[in-house]
């Protein structure tokens, strides 16, 4: 991306994304995400629970590039009405 691109994209997530969510669905989701975490680390060896952390991590890199591709695919659709 260029530099104004992330400069939108920046602004965006920090001052329109939330806008947009269903915060009631929002809150339910990640309830439900913490306690099947939770539960999942219950009971795991250091070694186990290092490799689930490292499973996060690498979905949380996946989703930040697909919140960026949808991003960049919006602004590009957007282009293209104007």
């Amino acid at each position: 991306m260029t530099a104004i691109m992330e400069l939108l994209y920046e602004y965006t997530q920090d001052y329109c994304v939330e806008g947009f969510l269903d915060r009631r669905a929002y809150g339910t989701a990640q309830l439900m995400e913490e306690k099947n975490l939770t539960a999942l680390k219950t009971g795991l060896s250091s070694e186990r629970l290092s490799a689930l952390e490292r499973y996060q991590q690498a979905q949380e890199d996946s989703r930040s590039l697909e919140l960026e591709a949808m991003f960049l695919a919006a602004f590009s659709v957007a282009r293209e009405l104007r």
